[in-house]
């Protein structure tokens, strides 16, 4: 069981480095390519798209939604520590590790049902055929984007789960991945 959930994760860990990371890369750099692009045709010829703005910004925040995953999976997402690591240095290292399985099951559950009442949103934004300011651009493959990255969260906060609970009992498993990365402040 632990070798068949260890490769089922390094293969969901591959996809979210190499497919959605580097895809949401690619969305932000073109995104960071038409402002620029905007500032170009605004300044020196005079004119811009009218869907120009609306695009940059929700092709920018498409992106960061996407890329929430990766950050996720890396635990490398921001965190506030001070109160872990003043009970870590007093020595109570299990409560710390109790805690922080609370924090990802609460996480989870945050991230199913933003995901379980999202789908209703982007049904009627769809049939209402919802847009941006512009008029142009369709606000549902946005809220798409935003959901897809709730979706991998959740399932990265799975394995996470899994990984957590496994060391409060005293077993390491997914030695490969990082069980607290954090950036702190």
């Amino acid at each position: 069981m632990e070798q068949v959930l260890d490769r089922t994760y390094r293969v969901f860990r591959w996809f979210l480095d190499n497919i959605v990371g580097h895809g949401a890369a690619i969305i932000m750099l073109c995104s960071v390519l038409l402002a620029m692009f905007e500032i170009i045709r605004r300044y020196i010829f005079g004119v811009v798209y009218d869907w120009g703005q609306d695009a940059v910004t929700y092709f920018t925040v498409g992106s960061i939604c996407l890329y929430f995953a990766v950050t996720q999976a890396r635990r490398s997402h921001l965190a506030v520590s001070a109160l872990m690591d003043y009970l870590r240095g007093r020595g109570f290292l299990k409560l710390v590790l109790f805690v922080r399985l609370l924090i990802t099951a609460g996480s989870l559950t945050l991230y199913s049902s933003i995901v379980y009442f999202g789908w209703s949103t982007i049904e009627r934004n769809m049939a209402l055929e919802r847009t941006t300011q512009s008029m142009v651009l369709q606000l549902w493959p946005f809220q798409l984007a935003l959901m897809a990255g709730f979706i991998l969260m959740a399932v990265t906060l799975l394995f996470q789960l899994y990984q957590d609970f496994q060391a409060v009992r005293g077993k390491k498993v997914f030695a490969w991945a990082p069980a607290e990365e954090g950036l702190e402040i």
